[in-house]
């Protein structure tokens, strides 16, 4: 009896576009569907025909909760059925994490895109940026920074510097780290320029026909989060805003001998964010960090991560959970874009912060006394 897929599915697809999907079976014999990876089965279960046919409903779901699980952005999946004691494999194909329903061209959008919402964004000086792409087998990658540069105070100029990443040989999702120091690495390599004379206004980078621009600004924003987008991919939220520290303790009181205690004391410290005015492009992308499932406070480097930048890792900072958002978006000119929202850490321990630490704790007894009197 011939097992067949009714549904098409495409080679390389968006989680969100995954259909329901119909299997024809050639009696009303129980079959087993399976979907695996290729070291692992990520879903197993039986069914029963109806008019020699099953349909199983919310694949996608069980999809990207695999692909949340283990941090991934892409990976290929196998399709196969059971029945009547003959296993057969009905497709393979390969899903990208997409929360968002998408009704476009999936390959013209990877050829053209980043991994992001976003066309650009502001940074600053200390900031550590991320950028992923997905890269076709074949594919040569070049990737070009265009450095909008202002030397000694005269007006800018552009400058272009390329970087040849290699040709690929399978389906892959590379990732771009981006900061203003390897910018200024860029810019200042090979000429007679100190740092201090250079002023680097603006950069894009370009990896094919993908694009996005970083435009940096002066103040460094108090209020910095790593998340992961509706790609799943880590990306910097960078805000300009005011935080209220609200610490809570609920404790119970027992009284013994005419004396009351404390007993079951619960400590607890939320953080409430507003923000300053956001564009509408801000406004929009920043619904994904209040959806997100993977929040981080970021840290600042230390210099042993400057020089090791592998070390520097979203995963390894400190997990926040978003616990209540207001978000106020208009579509009239003139009107400005506020974000309210609250989070916590998810042990229920605030993070010291490196502000409560004398800054010359090294200094302390180093420097010589010397009293004069008049």
């Amino acid at each position: 009896m011939a097992v067949t897929l009714v549904t098409e599915l495409q080679d390389l697809m968006f989680s969100s576009q995954i259909p329901d999907i119909v299997i024809s079976l050639g009696d009303d014999n129980e079959a087993e569907v399976c979907i695996d990876t290729r070291d692992y089965n990520i879903f197993s279960a039986s069914h029963f025909p109806y008019g020699r046919s099953i349909t199983v409903h919310d694949v996608r779901s069980v999809i990207e909760y695999y692909l949340r699980d283990r941090n991934l952005t892409l990976d290929r999946f196998i399709l196969s059925v059971k029945h009547n004691g003959t296993t057969t494999s009905l497709r393979e194909f390969q899903v990208i994490y997409m929360e968002q329903h998408f009704t476009g061209d999936t390959a013209e959008f990877l050829r053209n895109n980043f991994l992001t919402t976003q066309s650009a964004k502001l940074t600053s000086r200390l900031a550590t940026e991320y950028l992923y792409f997905f890269a076709a087998n074949g594919e040569d990658v070049m990737i070009r920074h265009e450095l909008v540069v202002s030397y000694d105070g005269a007006e800018p100029r552009l400058e272009v510097r390329k970087e040849f990443r290699g040709s690929y040989n399978r389906d892959r999702i590379e990732r771009i780290e981006v900061t203003y120091e390897s910018m200024m690495g860029w810019v200042t390599d090979g000429y007679d320029h100190t740092p201090d004379r250079v002023r680097l206004l603006a950069y894009s980078l370009h990896a094919g026909q993908r694009a996005f621009t970083f435009y940096v600004q002066d103040n460094e924003p108090p209020v910095a989060l790593y998340f992961r987008n509706a790609f799943n991919c880590y990306e910097l939220c960078a805000l300009h805003a005011v935080t209220t520290h609200k610490p809570k303790v609920d404790r119970s009181i027992a009284v013994t001998n005419r004396i009351s205690t404390f007993y079951n004391q619960q400590n607890e410290k939320e953080y409430e964010v507003e923000t300053s005015g956001l564009t509408m492009e801000q406004a929009r992308w920043i619904e994904q960090l209040f959806y997100s499932h993977d929040v981080r406070l970021a840290t600042k480097r230390t210099d042993f991560e400057e020089e090791y930048s592998q070390n520097y890792n979203p995963q390894y900072m400190p997990i926040v959970l978003i616990t209540d958002f207001t978000c106020e978006i208009h579509d009239r000119d003139g009107e400005l874009n506020t974000v309210k929202f609250t989070y916590q850490y998810s042990d229920r321990r605030p993070l010291l912060p490196t502000e409560y630490l004398s800054v010359d704790h090294e200094r302390i007894f180093t420097e010589p006394y010397n009293p004069s009197y008049g």
